[in-house]
């Protein structure tokens, strides 16, 4: 798990800051997807993880008020 999330490090690294400096005849660019996913991505991982943090704690809440009840 160590080695995958370092290679998507580096690899988000290198598109993030590499990436905008070539040219886009170079070959390296069809490496990389299309420069608006640099923010794209992270941004949807991000709201994906909130909202299943969110129901999950709705989740407990709710099951924890219905056993006080009981």
């Amino acid at each position: 798990m160590l080695l995958a999330s370092s290679l998507i490090f580096a690899y988000y690294t290198v598109w993030t800051f590499a990436v905008p400096f070539l040219d886009d005849s170079n070959p390296l660019q069809q490496l990389f997807p299309a420069r608006e996913w640099i923010i794209k991505i992270p941004v949807i991982l991000l709201i994906t993880g909130v909202s299943l943090v969110a129901s999950f704690i709705g989740f407990v809440l709710i099951k924890s008020s219905k056993k006080k009840k009981n």
